[in-house]
């Protein structure tokens, strides 16, 4: 006769005790090992005969993990470098923003992303907690990618709100910066948005017939230092993947640090403001009012 749903539950967590009671550790005791403890995974089906099926357990997810904030270098620990923030709007995908962060992980880098609230889910989200995890900086560029300046007050919260609260939800951090789309500003979205503007030089990249060479050599002869550099990794732009792959380590060559966008305001002792009309594409100066 099958068991109850109780009667499993009580089964798998008898079979689970004895399987760490004779794993030589009682409650209170310090832990043995470094290793993590291999454990008893335990499905309805198999506890009515018994079968205890042995799997390595996925590291515990716990809220202190979920919410540690990413290091942010120092000013006296970029002191000195010549610094340069690439940033790209438009994801989070699976496709080309994972082939960028593959270039960040090989050198060992920080980039930024200014990602669409609308193209974050469960999927896309694995690229966006990749990024954070190698330490890149994850602002908003908005839900719907609409020209915001001529959206309502309410609507621009609720673009704003939407936007923070999923990047919150996977990665443990709210957005510190936003790049309005279109490079669209007026007053009165700049009165609704408690966050410095970023804009950014840029080589058109969201264009095809710009070829990955001359994306090339913009980055690698046109970026100086304290630069924000405004790309795009958006599905498609398997060009903009390429010339990152060419031109980071010729950047790293003539000596640049990559830093986010909040170390690039330390590394040149700015605070950038969120209170009065400036959209920044250097550290040190405002790109348009």
């Amino acid at each position: 006769m099958k068991k109850t749903i109780i009667q499993r539950i009580k089964a798998a967590a008898v079979l689970a005790t004895a399987v760490f009671v004779g794993a030589g550790c009682s409650a209170g005791s310090p832990a043995q090992t470094s290793e993590p403890p291999v454990t008893a995974a335990i499905s309805a089906d198999t506890a009515d005969s018994g079968t205890i099926t042995e799997t390595a357990p996925e590291e515990p997810v716990t809220e202190e993990t979920e919410r540690k904030p990413n290091t942010v270098r120092t000013a006296e620990e970029l002191a000195g470098k010549k610094v340069i923030a690439f940033t790209f709007d438009d994801g989070p995908n699976t496709g080309v923003t994972n082939e960028i962060l593959d270039v960040a992980e090989q050198y060992g880098i920080k980039f930024s992303f200014f990602v669409i609230g609308q193209n974050i889910n469960d999927e896309t989200a694995s690229a966006m907690q990749r990024a954070h995890s190698l330490g890149c900086e994850i602002n908003s560029h908005s839900f719907t990618h609409s020209d915001m300046t001529k959206l309502s007050a309410d609507e621009i919260k609720d673009e704003m709100d939407r936007t923070a609260e999923l990047i919150y939800s996977y990665v443990g951090e709210y957005p510190k910066f936003f790049r309005p789309p279109y490079i669209s500003v007026s007053p009165e979205l700049y009165a609704a948005i408690d966050l410095p503007f970023i804009s950014g030089i840029g080589c058109n990249d969201w264009e095809d017939k710009v070829s990955v060479e001359k994306r090339v050599r913009f980055l690698t002869e046109k970026c100086p230092d304290g630069v924000i550099v405004l790309l795009h990794d958006q599905a498609t732009n398997e060009k903009t993947a390429e010339a990152v792959r060419q031109a980071v380590p010729m950047l790293l060559e003539q000596g640049f640090e990559f830093v986010t966008c909040s170390e690039l305001f330390a590394a040149k002792g700015i605070t950038p403001s969120p209170d009065s009309e400036i959209i920044y594409s250097y550290a040190t100066e405002s790109g348009w009012k």
